[in-house]
């Protein structure tokens, strides 16, 4: 029994010493690992703000237009007797499109260039009355009503003259008239009437449209309208041809905004000599209103946005400090900044969100 009580107490001896001497190992350990980890380091990614060239880009989305729309009505009435052209056809200016039958047209001309000559003669004779009439009046040897009638029926005569005069100018017109022309060069877009129609002054016969050159209407914003002048240079871009930039410049900024939309009407003029552009396409544009060679080049990754503010964090010697930086021009998927930092500063991309002002860092 003492034996037993022995062992006992001597195994109970043995696990306090042993437990004693693992709570004294540890105790060092923790000791050794908090001098190791102190200070506690935040983890961040930085960059390396440099200098760049960056533009101003006012971004809007427009639809392509022609630059001559045109649609072409009938100026006197008869039937179609002749179609020219087709829908997608080439046409210069002055290109014959549709003849309306000249026939009735003719004859008016011929009626009116023979009044006209009848008109002339008696002209003609009234003058030879009057100058004959004016030279006797002047000896007395004839009366004053005599004179008078004399000078009466010569300006009659003239206005006869001139009436057919005119006449025959709008007979030669409306004979002109039935050989319907393009006033401007394009393409055809719409035939709008066949052979055989009957037409009257008014309606329409054609559509031609100039793409030659384009034009891109599209609206902007009042903190963009600003910024845009005639004159500055534009790109588009079509999804037809994704491959492909268009260049243009800026034709006209509206002075008035769109009261249904609050947008500032703006159009961009494009070359086309290719006819690559329809009218109706959907563009993407970019006006360049403003570059600057020596911008400090700022990630957007950067900014941080905490108690209203946006801010970053700039880190030197290993210490991250609080900046408010004075933002400019946006430009992909960094922006310039005008004040709160400089170039060859060390700035928090990632990992800001975890820091305070004068808190130590360390870079992964």
């Amino acid at each position: 029994m003492f034996n037993i009580k022995t062992v006992l107490f001597l195994a109970i001896i043995n696990v306090v010493s042993n437990l004693a001497c693992g709570n004294g190992g540890g105790s060092n350990e923790g000791a050794n690992g908090s001098a190791a980890d102190l200070p506690n380091r935040i983890p961040v990614q930085t960059h390396v703000i440099q200098q760049g060239e960056v533009v101003d880009l006012v971004r809007a989305t427009g639809t392509i237009f022609p630059l001559h729309d045109v649609t072409i009505s009938s100026q006197t009435a008869g039937t179609v007797i002749e179609v020219y052209v087709e829908v997608g056809a080439r046409v210069e200016k002055g290109t014959p499109l549709v003849q309306i039958d000249p026939e009735l047209k003719q004859l008016a001309l011929e009626q009116a260039e023979a009044n006209l000559m009848q008109a002339k003669a008696a002209f003609d004779k009234a003058t030879k009355d009057f100058e004959r009439n004016e030279k006797l009046h002047m000896t007395n040897d004839i009366s004053q009503y005599i004179f008078e009638s004399a000078r009466l029926q010569k300006k009659s005569a003239e206005a006869t003259y001139l009436t057919a005069n005119a006449n025959v100018k709008i007979a030669k017109r409306q004979l002109s008239d039935a050989r319907i022309v393009s006033p401007v060069s394009g393409l055809v877009a719409a035939r709008l009437v066949e052979l055989g129609s009957t037409v009257a002054p008014g309606v329409p016969i054609a559509k031609v449209v100039d793409i030659s050159q384009v034009k891109v209407k599209f609206g902007v914003a009042e903190k963009d309208v600003v910024k845009v002048e005639k004159g500055q240079p534009a790109t588009i871009s079509v999804d037809s041809y994704a491959q492909f930039k268009f260049s243009g410049q800026v034709s006209s900024v509206g002075p008035q905004a769109d009261l249904s939309t609050r947008t500032f009407p703006i159009e961009v003029l494009v070359d086309n000599p290719e006819l690559q552009l329809k009218a109706g396409m959907i563009s993407r544009v970019e006006i360049a209103t403003q570059t600057n060679e020596d911008a400090l080049l700022l990630p957007k990754s950067a900014l941080l946005e905490r108690a209203s503010q946006t801010i970053i964090y700039i880190i030197k010697d290993g210490i991250a400090w609080k900046r408010i930086p004075k933002l400019g021009i946006e430009s992909g998927d960094y922006i310039t900044i005008l004040e709160g930092a400089e170039a060859g500063d060390e700035v928090v991309v990632i990992g800001q969100e975890n820091l305070s002002d004068g808190v130590e860092v360390k870079r992964n």
